[in-house]
């Protein structure tokens, strides 16, 4: 019964905080799609952290949290060492971000986390790579217009 009362509390804490941030959103103004002002995103990212916890409360309530593990299980089966290589990668990552680019940088630092959490061809882990990082050049140069590093290769 601990178990049951402690996701319980777990999923009501999110909610009330992803509350809390869509009033804030609210408050500084929530503007348009097409012209957000500056509440928008806490808005978005409050309505999405209030909708996945109550996804988890609804799940729970009807398994009775019975497939859930305890935090010895749970503690037990982390890879700590990718966890710290990993943190290490992302601070070269940031590091290097200017000087390397955003094309470059994120190719070599998708290669290496591909390859490091679930290691698979080195083939598939480049089309892997190369293609996130196009669909995020996409998403963030052409259609947010955001300002990314060039780098060495100038682009």
């Amino acid at each position: 019964m601990a178990t049951k009362k402690t996701f319980l509390i777990n999923d009501i804490f999110w909610m009330t905080l992803a509350l809390f941030a869509c009033l804030g959103g609210l408050k500084l103004g929530f503007g348009t799609f097409h012209q957000p002002q500056a509440g928008f995103m806490p808005f978005l990212a409050g309505l999405l952290l209030g909708l996945l916890a109550l996804v988890d409360l609804i799940s729970g309530l009807l398994t009775q949290w019975k497939r859930e593990k305890g935090d010895k299980e749970i503690w037990s089966e982390i890879g700590w060492g990718k966890i710290t290589i990993t943190l290490a990668v992302l601070f070269i990552y940031t590091a290097l971000f200017s000087p390397l680019g955003f094309i470059i940088g994120t190719i070599l630092l998708l290669l290496f986390l591909f390859r490091l959490m679930e290691p698979r061809r080195w083939w598939i882990v480049l089309i892997a790579s190369l293609v996130t990082t196009g669909l995020f050049y996409i998403g963030f140069k052409i259609g947010l217009d955001s300002q990314l590093p060039r780098g060495l290769l100038g682009f």
